[in-house]
């Protein structure tokens, strides 16, 4: 980790302890929750080839650590993960993934809130064990765009924000986002390292019991290493959201975008449509989140893309003891300007799983995956299937 990055981690450890700090010792509340994952896993197509492969056959085992803090002012959420995944037959190599998340925020007066998210992963592309839970970040569009198996992600992401309340109908919401990705043993591929920052504003309005009003403006930078195909987007987007529900919420958001790209052999300027609509539902029985959403992204390909996605997390309760969960992802890039093969694909992923509680703490979880990856560049598509058996504990 170079001294950017140290100092960053720095910056974000003091912000850290300013937005957990209580306001009196007693009024803090700790929830820790510790948590262990193991079984054997069966995939057809693990590097999710269009060339010849076979069944890879092992075990994964996961801990992972949840640690919560909330005062009257302030609350911190943190949550590391370690993935540790072993072969018996097949192309795969072992490996170990990580990851770590923070969600924190303060609240600074009667008005203003400071809010801060952080991520940090050591992940693969071709297929990663470590998933989130809701429909996770959707400017991260990397995934299948390596089928080495030795190759892997660094990925950081620190994000503060400022809402300040002008009354008690509308409010302003401030945020900055940097993204440093790097990869490890990428040379015989074609990844790029490359950072992100995007700054976006938004004002909202509430115009009745259940429907709000919303603006945002947001500009956004893309610097693959080597200074080649940079590109600079601007974006104006306005909508609505509406409260269908005690439970149930949605908005969308709809508006254009302005990218400009330089290297040595572009100068291009395009302009396109951007959206975004949301649907989230928390119940009793039933919790589910949806995103769909048009933008510009920046990329591990060496170019910022147009990426189409579809997003959808839905946990299900069968029975006092039974849990049915479904996480279902679909994507399509494409250059933001021209055609570029290599950069054109479609992917989707599904996975349904089932959870049964054996004992207080002990599940017994079984799933399923399919994933399907189709390039502009290929004849053929790639497909495989996965499925996983295995107990989970939770404090």
């Amino acid at each position: 980790m170079g001294r950017g990055h140290r100092l960053a981690a720095g910056a974000a450890a003091v912000l850290v302890l300013g937005l957990g700090a209580p306001a009196s010792a007693g009024a803090a509340q700790w929830r820790v929750q510790p948590g262990v994952d193991v079984g054997a896993v069966r995939d057809s197509n693990i590097r999710l080839t269009t060339g010849p492969h076979e069944d890879t056959r092992g075990y994964v085992a996961a801990a992972d650590l949840e640690v919560g803090r909330e005062t009257p002012t302030s609350r911190a959420d943190f949550e590391a993960t370690v993935v540790r995944s072993e072969y018996t037959s097949g192309e795969a190599q072992d490996r170990t993934e990580h990851r770590g998340s923070l969600d924190a925020e303060k609240r600074t007066s009667e008005r203003g809130t400071l809010g801060l998210r952080g991520e940090y992963r050591r992940d693969t592309l071709f297929a990663s064990r470590i998933l989130d839970e809701g429909t996770g970040d959707i400017r991260d569009v990397d995934v299948g765009l390596s089928t080495e198996a030795e190759v892997r992600r660094y990925y950081r992401v620190l994000q503060p924000s400022w809402h300040w309340l002008l009354s008690e109908l509308s409010a302003v919401h401030l945020a900055y986002r940097h993204s440093d990705v790097d990869f490890a043993q990428a040379a015989a591929t074609d990844l790029v390292n490359y950072e992100s920052d995007l700054l976006s504003a938004t004002y909202s309005r509430r115009i009745s019991a259940r429907d709000g009003f919303h603006v945002t403006a947001a500009a956004s930078r893309y610097r693959p290493e080597g200074d080649e195909n940079e590109a600079d987007s601007l974006q104006l987007l306005a909508g609505m959201s509406r409260e269908f529900s005690e439970t149930t919420e949605g908005s969308f958001s709809l508006g254009a975008g302005r990218t400009e790209e330089k290297g040595m052999t572009r100068d291009e300027r395009s302009t396109g449509l951007v959206a975004t609509a949301t649907l989230r539902q928390k119940g009793e029985v039933s919790n589910l989140e949806a995103i769909l959403s048009r933008d510009v992204t920046p990329s591990g390909i060496g170019r910022a893309l147009q990426t189409d996605q579809l997003r959808v997390y839905w946990v299900r309760q069968l029975s006092p003891t039974t849990e049915f969960v479904l996480d279902l992802w679909w994507l399509q890039t494409e250059v933001v300007e021209g055609f570029d093969p290599d950069a054109e694909r479609r992917y989707y992923e599904v996975n349904p799983s089932v959870r049964w509680r054996w004992l207080a703490n002990v599940a017994v979880v079984a799933s399923y995956s399919y994933r399907y990856q189709k390039y502009a560049s290929e004849a053929e598509s790639a497909n495989g299937s996965a499925v996983f058996l295995g107990l989970s504990y939770r404090l």
